[in-house]
C-alpha cells in the first residue's frame, strides 16, 4: 500500500499545518495509538480493566496512569480466610504497597478503573473455588494518601486526624485535583489576551458568605473559628488557582494552616499572621 506523502503534497501539507502538526514523526503500520477506545472508557468507568503491570504508568506526580487516562488501581479477586472476606483498599498513587506487590510479582492481581462512586466490582472466591461477584464500597489506601500528602495526610498525624482524612476522601474530588485525562491542553488565552489572575471586586462579599455558610469552620480539619477574633484565620481558597473563578464548587473555606499546605501557598507560613495562628492552635 502506498502511503500519502505529507512532506510534499501541497494539500496534505496545508491540512497537516492546520491540524497543528508542525513536525512529522515516525510512522509504522504496527503502531497502536496510546489512547483509550470508547469501549475501554466505558469499562474503566464501570467494572474496570485487567492490565499487565508494564501497562500501568507511574506518573511524575506519583499518581497512576493507563494509556491516556489517570486511573485507580485495586485488587478485584479476594479469597476467604478464617471464614470471612477481607476487602482490599483501592490505590490512587504508586505507594509502598504497590511497590512491594511488584517486587513479589503479584501486580497482575490488580485492575484499573475510574469509577467515582466509591464502589468496585469484587470477585469473592470461597475454598471450593466458587466465585460470587458483588459491588463493594472500598476505602482509599493510607499509603497512597501519605505518598501524595493528600489533604495534608501524614503518618505523623494522630490516628483520629488520619482517619478523618480517609473518611473525607472522595474519588470525584481526587479527579478534580488530578484530572482523568492526561492529554496536554493548550491555554485558553495567549499572553496578550489572558485576563489578569486577580480577585473580583465582590470577592470579599462572596468569601464572607461562604464562610458563614460553613459556620466559620475549616472544610478540611473542621477547626472552629467562629469567634469574632478568630475569623481572620479562616480563608477562602480557589481550587484551580484562578482567583476570578468564584463558582461554589471551586471554593473551599480553609483555616490558615490547611491553606498554607496547598500548592504554591507555603509562603503563608512566613507571615506574621501564621505566627499568631501557630501560637493559638496546633500546627503540623
Amino acid at each position: 500500500m502506498k502511503l500519502p506523502d505529507f512532506t510534499s503534497d501541497p494539500g496534505l501539507c496545508a491540512l497537516r499545518k492546520a491540524m497543528g502538526a508542525d513536525e512529522l514523526g515516525e510512522f509504522s503500520t504496527r503502531y497502536r495509538p496510546n489512547a483509550l477506545t470508547v469501549e475501554e472508557l466505558e469499562r474503566l468507568g464501570q467494572e474496570g480493566i485487567d492490565v499487565a503491570f508494564e501497562e500501568i504508568v507511574r506518573l511524575k506526580d506519583g499518581t497512576l496512569g493507563y494509556k491516556d487516562s489517570r486511573v485507580l488501581v485495586y485488587i478485584r479477586d479476594v479469597a476467604r480466610y478464617g471464614g470471612q472476606f477481607e476487602l482490599p483498599k483501592f490505590h490512587v498513587a504508586y505507594c509502598d504497597t504497590l511497590e512491594k506487590m511488584r517486587e513479589r510479582n503479584r501486580f497482575e492481581r490488580y485492575v484499573v478503573a475510574t469509577r467515582e462512586d466509591g464502589t468496585f466490582k469484587i470477585n469473592k472466591i470461597d475454598p471450593g473455588k466458587r466465585i460470587s461477584s458483588s459491588w463493594e464500597r472500598l476505602n482509599v489506601c493510607k499509603n497512597c494518601l501519605n505518598k501524595l500528602s493528600f489533604d495534608g495526610f501524614s503518618y505523623s498525624l494522630s490516628q483520629t486526624a488520619k482517619n478523618a482524612v480517609v473518611q473525607r476522601f472522595t474519588i470525584s474530588r481526587f479527579f478534580e485535583l488530578y484530572p482523568k485525562s492526561l492529554h496536554i491542553r493548550r491555554p485558553q488565552h495567549d499572553y496578550s489576551a489572558a485576563p489578569v489572575n486577580d480577585y473580583d471586586p465582590d470577592f470579599e462579599q462572596i468569601a464572607t458568605q461562604l464562610k458563614s455558610r460553613r459556620a466559620w469552620k475549616c472544610d478540611r480539619c473542621h477547626l472552629d473559628l467562629s469567634h469574632i477574633r478568630e475569623r481572620q484565620f479562616l480563608h477562602v481558597h480557589h481550587k484551580n488557582g484562578l482567583k476570578s473563578d468564584n463558582r461554589l464548587e471551586n471554593l473551599e473555606a480553609l483555616c490558615l494552616n490547611c491553606h498554607s499546605k496547598e500548592f504554591q501557598h507555603a509562603h503563608m507560613r512566613r507571615t506574621q499572621e501564621f505566627q499568631e495562628f501557630s501560637r493559638r492552635y496546633r500546627v503540623d
